[in-house]
């Protein structure tokens, strides 16, 4: 994987875990909308989903192990069209960061039990989806120690980095990863605005260097009879 703000040329892996699992949420809520002058006619969605919210962002800091690495996050909300009008409907969306099963179904049956909270508590419906996407990225210990060599072979030791810390991003090599030991690796490109960025741009320069650890990684594990 390409990766701005290392040194051009720079190999980073880890053993084990290396990027987590992503799953993402979506909620509906549905009230009774009316008049803004008139709130106790209606069942706010408004009030709802921010209570919803701010309920969600205890699910990191009260029922979670703080040392264990969990990231949730409210990244969507959608109500309203006027000032005038309390809405009908709201929704809330987001993403959720796990490393381990465990935590990934406790966020799963928190998020549950808040969604029926909020429904009785402001008498909305709240329908809640749950979309388990990739699982967390593995290394094996021993393709990422072959990777590192032949890494090393194309930029130098001073070069590869073999005990880089979890990232939170997620990568659906982890399927891969699932089926067959392997080992993902980033490769630095330089200084410069990160991936999924609309600044983003790729530094051919490395270009040649990533082609050159493919081509050396065929070279060692498949190496040509009597060559």
């Amino acid at each position: 994987h390409n990766m701005p703000d290392f040194p051009v040329g720079k190999f980073v892996t880890t053993p084990g875990a290396m990027a987590a699992a992503v799953d993402d949420f979506e909620i509906n809520i549905k009230g009774t909308g009316g008049h803004g002058a008139y709130p106790q006619e209606t069942a706010d969605p408004v009030v709802a989903v921010v209570a919803l919210v701010q309920a969600i962002q205890t699910i990191v800091s009260r029922n979670h192990d703080t040392r264990r690495e969990l990231v949730v996050s409210v990244t969507q909300i959608h109500t309203g069209s006027a000032d005038n009008i309390i809405p009908e409907v709201a929704f809330a969306g987001g993403t959720v960061r796990t490393f381990e099963e465990e935590t990934r179904e406790m966020v799963q049956k928190r998020l549950r039990e808040i969604c029926r909270g909020v429904a009785d508590s402001y008498n909305v419906d709240v329908e809640l989806t749950y979309n388990t996407g990739y699982p967390a990225m593995i290394n094996d210990a021993d393709k990422v120690v072959l990777a590192a060599k032949v890494a090393a072979e194309i930029s130098g030791k001073d070069m590869v980095e073999t005990d880089h810390q979890k990232e939170m991003g997620a990568e659906d090599f982890s399927y891969m990863l699932q089926r067959v030991p392997g080992a993902y690796l980033m490769l630095g490109q330089g200084e410069g605005p990160s991936v999924h960025n609309t600044g983003y741009d790729f530094n051919d320069e490395i270009s040649p260097i990533g082609a050159s650890f493919f081509a050396r990684m065929v070279e060692t594990r498949q190496p040509v009879k009597g060559a």
